[in-house]
């Protein structure tokens, strides 16, 4: 790490001498800076000062499917809200996900991550069997059943919350939502009113800078539009030998909020993105050349759009409907494949109180995909192209069997997918609230996941080697390549999960969350015990453990929140047992958010993540420390150091993640 260390350490003490100076000329400037209007964390500050039992009743839509408090949730329920996001300096979206007690978060290089919970959360070859959406729309990419998240990207300042469930979310959210949902929503337009600029640079390359302006029509309809700019710089090796990985996003986009008729309300919103650099430096085999590999260095292309429409009636009421069509394009050139997909999606979801004790909410969805993959020396699919439908139908139904205290949610999605046929995804969940301030649920579902497009019709080339080699160490000339073959007679995985928690108040000063759960998954697809081959879904296994989750209120300026997760795996049958110890086996983290004044913060976090042997990747410590001071109302300016223990470690791989510093600057003009 010396080399990036020391260049890093040549471009930052300009890039913060900049970002220093631009503050303080916006926050010495005249008359206009005098009229601006709120300050930058109006919303924030308020959600600083709300007390637990405020945070505690929160609504969340992710698990209901309509809005309930996040006190009486049955389920291992976290919400990241907007100022968790902006207290702990993470950048990202996927980096804040470190937050979720029991979520394993690691990056990969640059610009890319793995993400998940409760084990079997993937690598190249596998899913992460966690699904994502963005205001609903799907992001999870089902060519590898995963998730590109450098392309999951909307503006931080414009999240309302992340709602992230760890366990099965298949009711409501279908096939692939077998570990959990990864739920992100945005702000209303009428949220985001007047122009906010934000501006950022630190050490390791990065750089940021964010324009959005909202305004109102004085009709009802609000709107906001903004583009967005970041920059990252390139990793390293414990050599100090860069891995060539640098890469920058440019993302524009837009929402429009309004009324159609009567209480019916409308958003139409999209966005569009292009990666400038998205460099990457692979080791490939040679085609028909014994042991051969060569280095190819390229700069990729990653763009793509989407353009989502939501009509919602009665969205807080106990009856209601939502409907929801988005276009999504994507399009993805590496050394490895390049894939263009396109994709349409259908959804319609009704809910009503057929009783005094008894809310029912059922839906039915459609997705039409097609994807157009070209081969590679590496990688190649057979079609190349292919067109596939999903047709969903769910029904959830809760039961209030004693009043106030005792409820039942049973509930089924009912699949019909290309890949697979008919599916039946059922759960219940039962639930108890003795007081308002303790809540104990119990959860049982049985999830699917669909093959990806990779284990249907892929095939991936690791090597080339000579037969004679193989038979008896002499060459024959006969060179054939060693490869793992999808097959289209896969059956979809099956998991049978059981939950217990417990979510309880005390004192208006503490809450303690703890889950134990047993995921017992049945048909795992995975490779053969030799690599080579095809995959089979003749795997079987198991993940234990559980979590506790503490939030502490120690005074009206200082909040602590603290986790500590165990996980246990194990893998049975005839496919390669890398995921058995593929996950880390404890992670641990400890926040602190101090306002030292009215306008000056502490922020503070520390995180453990354990050991993951089959990677060779040892347990690691992380500290990160920042400081938001703002000077004037409209101005914020702060400074983040981030994995301050050492100057570099490895999460997924032999790229290290570098120390960092970066500073930031944001500029609130309000209404």
């Amino acid at each position: 790490m010396v080399g990036r260390g020391n260049r890093g350490n040549r471009n930052l003490p300009g890039a913060l001498a900049c970002a220093v100076l631009l503050a303080l000329g916006l926050a010495t400037s005249g008359s206009a800076m005098a009229s601006a209007g709120p300050p930058v964390d109006q919303d924030l500050a308020r959600l600083a000062r709300m007390s637990l039992e405020e945070l505690m009743n929160t609504e969340v839509v992710s698990v209901a499917g309509t809005p309930r408090p996040r006190m009486a949730t049955p389920a291992a329920l976290t919400v990241i809200t907007a100022e968790d996001i902006r207290r702990s300096g993470h950048r990202n979206l996927v980096e804040a996900l470190r937050l979720v007690p029991n979520m394993y978060v690691a990056r990969i290089n640059s610009g890319s991550w793995i993400a998940g919970a409760r084990g079997l959360t993937g690598s190249s070859l596998t899913a992460t069997r966690y699904l994502v959406l963005v205001d609903g729309r799907l992001v999870h990419d089902p060519l590898v059943s995963s998730t590109f998240w450098d392309t999951v990207d909307v503006p931080l300042p414009d999240v309302d919350r992340i709602e992230v469930v760890r366990g099965p979310g298949a009711t409501l959210w279908g096939v692939n939502a077998m570990n959990g949902v990864v739920n992100i929503i945005t702000r209303r337009a009428a949220d985001t009113q007047g122009t906010l600029v934000q501006a950022g640079a630190g050490s390791n390359g990065e750089a940021g800078l964010l324009v959005r302006h909202g305004g109102t029509t004085g009709r009802g309809t609000s709107w906001r539009a903004w583009a967005k700019h970041d920059r990252h710089g390139d990793f390293e090796t414990a050599e100090g030998a860069s891995i060539v990985d640098a890469w920058s996003t440019l993302r524009a986009g837009f929402r429009v909020d309004g009324a159609l008729a009567g209480d019916t309300r409308y958003t139409l919103q999209g966005d569009a993105y292009t990666h400038p650099k998205a460099m990457e430096s692979v080791l490939l085999p040679v085609p028909g050349e014994h042991a051969q590999t060569m280095r190819v260095t390229r700069d990729t292309t990653v763009d793509g759009g989407n353009l989502l429409f939501r009509a919602t009636r009665g969205l807080e009421g106990v009856e209601g409907w939502m409907l929801r069509a988005y276009y999504d394009r994507t399009h993805r050139d590496n050394a490895r494949f390049e894939v263009r997909r396109d994709t349409v999606d259908l959804e319609y979801r009704r809910w009503m109180q057929w009783s005094p004790r008894n809310s029912l909410i059922w839906g039915v969805q459609y997705d039409h995909t097609r994807d157009e993959v070209s081969d590679s020396t590496v990688l190649f699919f057979d079609p190349a192209g292919r067109a596939w439908n999903t047709l969903n139908g769910f029904v959830q139904n809760t039961t209030e069997l004693r009043e106030d205290s005792l409820f039942l949610m049973l509930g089924s999605k009912f699949t019909e997918h290309d890949f697979v046929g008919f599916q039946v995804q059922p759960s219940a969940r039962l639930w108890w609230t003795p007081g308002e301030d303790q809540t104990w649920w119990i959860a049982v579902s049985r999830p699917v996941r669909v093959p990806s497009r990779f284990e249907e019709n892929g095939t991936l080339v690791f090597g080339y080697v000579d037969l004679g080699v193989l038979a008896n160490g002499q060459a024959n000339g006969v060179v054939v390549p060693l490869a793992l073959s999808g097959r289209e007679d896969l059956k979809p995985e099956r998991l049978v999960a059981w939950e217990l928690g417990h979510r309880m108040r005390l004192g208006g000063r503490w809450v303690v969350d703890t889950t134990l759960f047993h995921n017992d998954y049945r048909r795992l697809i995975g490779v053969p015990p030799g690599i080579f081959g095809s995959f089979t879904d003749a795997g079987s296994g198991a993940t234990w453990g559980g979590s506790v989750a503490v939030t502490a209120r120690l005074t009206d300026r200082w909040r602590v929140e603290g986790s500590y997760s165990a996980l246990r795996t194990r893998i049975d049958g005839p496919i390669y047992q890398y995921e058995e110890t593929g996950t880390p086996e404890t992670l641990a983290q400890l926040r602190s958010y101090l306002d030292l004044t009215e306008d000056l913060e502490l922020n503070a976090a520390y995180y453990h993540v354990g050991a993951v042997p089959f990677t060779g990747i040892p347990s690691y410590r992380r500290a990160d420390m920042g400081v938001a001071w703002r000077p004037r109302d409209g101005v914020e300016l702060s400074l983040w150091g981030q994995n301050l223990l050492d100057a570099g470690h490895a999460e997924a791989s032999g790229a290290l993640v570098p120390r960092g510093v970066y500073a930031q600057v944001a500029l609130d003009l309000g209404r």
